[in-house]
């Protein structure tokens, strides 16, 4: 059985969005990175904007990146409302457990794509 969400917090610790999962395991996902591993059709054939946060009037400053909200989407993923108006992206669990960016995840990873 995967391992599923039990707590998402849009506003984990130092700007990342965290989920606690069935397992026991602890994903942090910061916002940047997460942002740039949107599954939508446009940012996988475009890629994601180069600098999301970037303000049309560089006066004003930067606006930092993070999500206003999100929605589950079924039983199967989450949908994130991102403050520079994306949010076609729709995160399956499996795929953002395969992003999970800690140092635990990784070497299983790349045991699994290598053999």
């Amino acid at each position: 059985m995967e391992a599923v969400p039990t707590t998402i917090k849009l506003a984990g610790a130092e700007d990342t969005v965290s989920i606690a999962w069935s397992d026991g395991h602890l994903s942090y996902y910061p916002y940047p990175y997460l942002r740039s591993k949107c599954p939508c059709a446009t940012c996988e054939e475009n890629g994601p904007p180069p600098d999301p946060g970037a303000s049309p009037f560089p006066i004003l400053g930067r606006k930092p990146l993070k999500p206003e909200r999100a929605a589950l989407v079924g039983r199967y993923a989450l949908q994130i409302f991102w403050n520079d108006g994306h949010s076609t992206g729709i995160y399956a669990f499996d795929f953002l457990r395969s992003l999970c960016p800690c140092p635990e995840c990784p070497a299983p990873r790349a045991a699994a794509t290598a053999g």
